[in-house]
């Protein structure tokens, strides 16, 4: 990512509260910067797509999502039969290309979903640079437009066990690459159909938008203050109220989530409208409440909810131990099958490597005298494995 100038701070506050204070008045990108990615091309005369319809706008800048579909150039370029396209003009890309960076570290988990590249287009009508990032379209949509058709009555708690897992296997994943996700929530979570039947109509959830990401660690991220991002009715108390950002923010906006899931409404609605920042400041950051986690839930599912919405997040469980709560465990068979054969799997391969050793030991005292002969014995540079 650009270097950015301490003198022009911004803040963005957009329509879905959406909020980031980190952002910054940038260095304009080149195309160079855009191209870093090893899954980004540079430019695209080629049509490797064609657009269907339209899957609304994105809540920053002016991202747009359409559903489109390979020509025979796109799979030439392996690209999927379907995908969804978010497009934006070049100069606004600075949110894409961060979401395209970590989903190209991220590939390959299941629960998490799938990046195929960038591209840079030319739009022929505005004569724009455009910046189009493509990923993996979800025919279950979104899990926010799933809980506004259970508004007031929520998810089975059943499926919302299965969910929550789904997004807890993705969660740790993103946690064990030192990425924070920054903007957990149920417009992020997406439904692709899964076809093991031990779904809910077939659908596993899986992690999205990543455009506000951050590497703990990173030159960005710093020492972890002075970080306020996210989505407001989602962010912890020490993120909104202290400025300070790590892992356990995610697990509070998990937290919400599930909350969402399990009642049908948004976290924190029993406080009515707010207004303005300072009142969201007051309400999750400086006072003593946590949202309203209703009666009528199973004991199973409260205490989840305790563990995710602890205040202290030195005392907040981490998306590794809620893997092992009952609450998604107890009706999770598909996922200790996965672990079984991934077990297997470890299993297998340690055995072949232990025979692959074994036929190498017997090839080295075959052929030491040959190889003394053939080599100069001197030590060899190791390969590089990465």
């Amino acid at each position: 990512m650009s270097d950015s100038t301490e003198s022009s701070r911004y803040v963005r506050y957009d329509d879905d509260d959406s909020y980031d204070s980190d952002l910054t008045h940038k260095k304009p990108k080149t195309e160079d910067d855009a191209v870093s990615s090893t899954k980004t091309s540079p430019f695209q005369e080629r049509d490797l797509w064609v657009l269907t319809r339209s899957l609304g706008k994105g809540s920053y800048g002016s991202v747009q999502f359409h559903l489109a579909t390979r020509t025979t150039e796109g799979e030439e370029e392996s690209l999927p039969e379907e995908m969804a396209i978010k497009t934006t003009e070049f100069s606004q890309a600075s949110r894409l290309k961060n979401e395209a960076e970590f989903l190209n570290r991220l590939e390959d988990n299941p629960y998490i979903v799938s990046y195929y590249g960038s591209v840079i287009t030319h739009d022929k009508k505005s004569k724009k640079m455009l910046y189009n990032t493509i990923i993996e379209y979800c025919h279950g949509q979104c899990l926010a437009k799933q809980i506004k058709l259970h508004k007031g009555i929520g998810l089975a708690e059943e499926d919302v066990k299965t969910y929550a897992m789904s997004i807890l296997i993705g969660l740790k994943h993103i946690h064990d690459e030192k990425i924070i996700h920054c903007d957990i929530k149920p417009k992020n979570i997406l439904l692709a159909v899964e076809n093991t039947g031990y779904h809910h109509h077939g659908f596993v959830a899986k992690i999205s938008g990543f455009g506000k990401a951050m590497e703990k660690g990173s030159s960005d991220y710093g020492d972890g203050w002075g970080h306020v991002r996210g989505t407001t009715w989602f962010m912890s108390p020490e993120l909104i109220g202290d400025r300070v950002l790590d892992y356990g923010a995610d697990v509070w906006a998990f937290g919400c989530t599930v909350l969402e899931m399990l009642t049908g409404e948004r976290v924190w609605a029993e406080h009515g409208e707010m207004c303005c920042w300072e009142e969201w400041i007051t309400l999750i950051g400086e006072s003593d409440l946590v949202p309203y986690v209703p009666d009528s839930l199973s004991e199973e599912a409260k205490d989840f909810l305790s563990k995710c919405l602890k205040k202290d997040p030195a005392r907040r469980w981490t998306a590794d131990s809620l893997m092992n709560h009952p609450f998604v465990r107890s009706n999770n068979q598909y996922f200790e099958e996965e672990e079984e054969e991934e077990e297997e799997e470890e299993i297998f391969e340690a055995v072949g490597i232990h025979e692959e050793e074994e036929e190498e030991e017997e090839e080295d005292e075959e052929g030491a005298i040959e190889r003394d002969e053939e080599y100069p014995k001197e030590e060899s540079e190791e390969e590089d494995l990465i």
